[in-house]
Formats: C-alpha cells, structure tokens, sequence
C-alpha cells in the first residue's frame, strides 16, 4: 500500500488547523535541537526529558529528533510530544529494544539496570528497517482536557513518516491508557500487551507492566484516510 504524500500533506493540514482551532492555542512549532525541547519541557511543568531522550542516554543530532510544541496567545509553550530516529543497521527491533533499555532505567536490584527476559519483546524478533519512537507526550496542567496532545501526537506521526519514512513508528503505554482508548486515539493501530517481560525489573514500578503500541505505513494511510473524510464529511 503506497501513502500518497498529497493526502499525507491534506490530512497534516487538516490536523494542524484542528490544532489552531482549540482554545487559546495559537501556534505550533517543530523543533530539531535537543536543548530547545529541554527548554520547552521545562516551561511546560515537565521537568527533565524521559530517559528515552536525556542526553545521558542518548545522542539526539537533530537529524534524528523531531519534537512539535504548542504555544498559547503570550507565546509561551503549553504542551510537547517528542520523535526519535532510530538507525539500527544490523539489528532486528527486539535487540535494538533490550541493548537501548539496558542502559536507561536503574534495577529493582542495587547495582542493576532493567533487563528484559530472553524471551521478551517477540513480536518485534526478526523486523528490521527504519524506526522512529514516539514519546515524552506532555500538556501543561491547565491546557489537558481539550484533545491537544492526541492532535499533536496524530500530526507528529504524520510528519516523521512524511520525513523519515520509517517501517515502524512505536511506543509505550501503561494498560489503564490502552483499556481507556488512547492508543488508538493518539494513532497507534498496533498493540501488544505485556510488551516487555522482565529479567531484572526496573525500580520504578509503574514500568513493569506496558503495552507496545506501533503504526506501520497501513496504519499511516489508514490515520490519514480518518483525518481527511472525518474534515470532509
């Protein structure tokens, strides 16, 4: 199935109007430097990035990052959602996933970092290409509620597929956000629950269950499909 970059570029437009549309939001901007997306995190109420984009887990050129912020009517960022390019040549997703989570997050076990089981993670066994993560969603606390961060999710997937073309766009999700729907809300049409088991569990213990959620290019054409007849109908 071939993604027809007029309809990609339609249903954008689409998505950035609705944006423009909300209450007292008045621009949003793409960000490819990683100590502007420090700087908006922190003017949200975010804090420090997620480990999945600190700089002390990662090295983000701006080649392979791609964050949209929203801004309100002063100027001033009220939300986020980050992409990371992920060039693995050589490696399938899960030995990209185990090697990456290896070295974020502390173990239960003093000295130890998350591990996932030999067994974990496989129905991402033997996929390999071009992937992007999607993550580091975050809405300032009186700006939730009115659908900006699943509008700014939806755009982003667009503009990393647009740009990067990856076979695989992913994330993670804790279950109470799957069972109350916003994988497919925030554009995700693939989801594995139990997305990764443990052999050393994380220390922080709302990581120890979650969902893997992804969209491939169906799920592209498909998201853009919703967003172009949903605006035409």
């Amino acid at each position: 199935m071939i993604v027809n970059k007029l309809e990609l570029q339609d249903a954008s437009a689409q998505l950035k109007a609705q944006i423009h549309a909300l209450n007292r939001i008045s621009a949003v901007r793409l960000i490819h430097d990683i100590a502007a997306m420090e700087e908006v995190a922190e003017l949200i109420g975010k804090g420090s990035l997620g480990h999945h984009f600190a700089r002390n887990a990662n090295d983000l050129s701006p080649g392979q990052l791609m964050v949209i912020a929203a801004y309100n009517e002063d100027g001033a960022p009220v939300g986020m959602v980050a992409a990371r390019r992920d060039s693995v040549p050589g490696w399938d997703l899960r030995t990209f996933l185990a090697a990456h989570w290896l070295r974020l997050y502390p173990g239960e076990k003093l000295g130890t970092f998350a591990t996932f089981d030999e067994n974990s993670s496989q129905y991402a066994s033997g996929l390999k290409g071009a992937f992007a993560y999607i993550g580091d969603g975050w809405i300032s606390k009186e700006y939730r509620g009115g659908n900006l961060l699943a509008l700014i999710q939806r755009w982003l997937l667009l503009l990393v597929y647009d740009e990067w073309k990856p076979d695989l766009i992913y994330g993670w999700m804790r279950p109470d956000k799957v069972r109350s729907g916003y994988a497919a809300r925030w554009g995700y049409s693939i989801v594995y629950p139990k997305g990764i088991t443990w052999k050393i569990k994380p220390k922080q213990t709302d990581l120890h269950d979650l969902y893997f959620v992804a969209v491939d290019q169906h799920g592209i054409r498909q998201l853009i499909l919703d967003e172009t007849v949903e605006c035409s109908g």
